[in-house]
């Protein structure tokens, strides 16, 4: 009796398990909205290239590839769908995947034939903090790549606290606290050669980050006679998109900004206004443009669903609110630790009309991405332009 009570639990388990996955396909609107696996095994790599990864900018370069900026990734092997817990993580790298989407080549530095973070700041010969990149968004301007970054640092003020005594910490422990242990000191801009990608200069982007912390360099577009660079400003339970804007025939792009004010532009920063949308947005996110229209895409901040607005201006007017996607996978995790963040697009991939879209996934406990590497790697979605735009022309 005993016997059959178990298997009617594990056939009432499975029911609930595969009810949870239907329903949360049904919410998404599976008839539009698709899952792109292809595109995630030919992103990530189970050896020779990156295993896991957030972040996930993309830039179409001039010779039809495009590189993807990184923030913390693995790279090592992965067996049975799993890393070992002594798999070093770089702290940034690039990915590259060719014009025809059939190879990937992940770009990091060597050191004595170990891999190392692609992008580190520069101390000052009495700083002694450690300090980190974890990349933005960018642009090409003829041969030569741009890409913001957040300047990090270690604040111990920061740390957070996992409740065990100092002598029962695993090493996992001890990584969980020092990921979360970090402040942003400024935001910089990094130079590249095209197409090899070597590293030509830094400079720190000319506003003053204290008096208004605003991690500008998060979206970047290209457009007519200006680069756009877009920001976000965390307040206290809302956060909101700025605007700057620098001319695409300057020298430098890192100084001599002007923000929107809502009404024009100028260049106090503290005249700045946002983009004027009804949701607290993510930390990152994308503008881009489609035709005449601007396309605004976000994940709600700590939410799981994507959004999208759209308007005719690139820095103001959104409307057209549409929630595009709910991410399903904390819904149905059933040890309520995975969440999932930062939706973005990547319009050069968009095919028969649907646009590719990321967004990351991560877990609270730093172990589960060790023994699950499903638990790092970002899912690709196709999200048909029409239901953005209502434009149902195959480009």
């Amino acid at each position: 009796m005993k016997k059959h009570h178990n298997i009617l639990r594990n056939i009432i388990f499975l029911i609930i398990i595969t009810s949870c996955s239907l329903s949360a396909c049904k919410s998404n609107n599976s008839d539009t909205v698709t899952i792109d696996n292809d595109f995630k095994d030919l992103f990530y790599a189970d050896s020779n290239g990156i295993t896991g990864a957030d972040g996930i900018f993309s830039v179409l370069l001039p010779d039809g590839s495009t590189v993807f900026f990184l923030g913390d990734c693995f790279l090592g092997n992965v067996s049975n769908g799993s890393r070992k817990y002594a798999t070093p993580m770089l702290r940034n790298a690039f990915n590259v995947i060719s014009p025809d989407q059939k190879n990937v080549s992940a770009i990091y530095q060597i050191q004595n034939n170990t891999p190392q973070t692609l992008m580190t700041p520069t101390n000052t010969p009495e700083d002694t903090t450690y300090r980190w990149y974890w990349p933005g968004h960018g642009f090409v301007k003829e041969d030569t790549l741009y890409v913001f970054a957040l300047n990090l640092y270690n604040e111990p003020s920061a740390k957070i606290d996992i409740n065990k005594k100092e002598e029962e910490k695993s090493e996992l422990d001890k990584l969980t606290e020092d990921i979360f242990a970090f402040r942003i000191k400024n935001i910089d801009l990094l130079s590249f050669t095209l197409p090899d990608f070597n590293h030509i200069e830094t400079h720190k982007v000319d506003f003053d980050y204290k008096k208004r912390p605003i991690d500008f360099g998060n979206c970047v577009l290209t457009d007519g006679k200006y680069v756009y660079i877009y920001g976000t400003e965390n307040l206290p339970g809302f956060s909101q998109i700025h605007t700057a804007r620098v001319p695409l025939q300057n020298k430098t792009f890192y100084n001599n900004w002007e923000y929107s004010t809502g009404n024009g532009w100028d260049k106090d920063l503290m005249k700045s206004q946002p983009i004027d949308i009804d949701i607290s947005v993510s930390e990152q996110f994308s503008i881009f443009k489609h035709k005449k229209q601007y396309i605004l895409l976000t994940q709600e901040r700590a939410g799981l669903d994507i959004y999208t607005y759209t308007s005719s201006l690139p820095h103001k007017g959104f409307q057209n609110k549409t929630k595009v996607y709910h991410t399903p996978e904390t819904d149905c995790d059933s040890t309520k630790r995975l969440f999932t963040y930062n939706a973005l697009a990547h319009p050069q991939f968009t095919k028969n009309n649907k646009l590719l879209v990321s967004y990351c996934i991560n877990s609270k406990n730093v172990k589960d991405v060790f023994d699950d590497v499903e638990k790092y790697r970002a899912r690709f979605i196709r999200v048909p332009i029409e239901m953005i735009t209502n434009d149902k022309s195959i480009e």
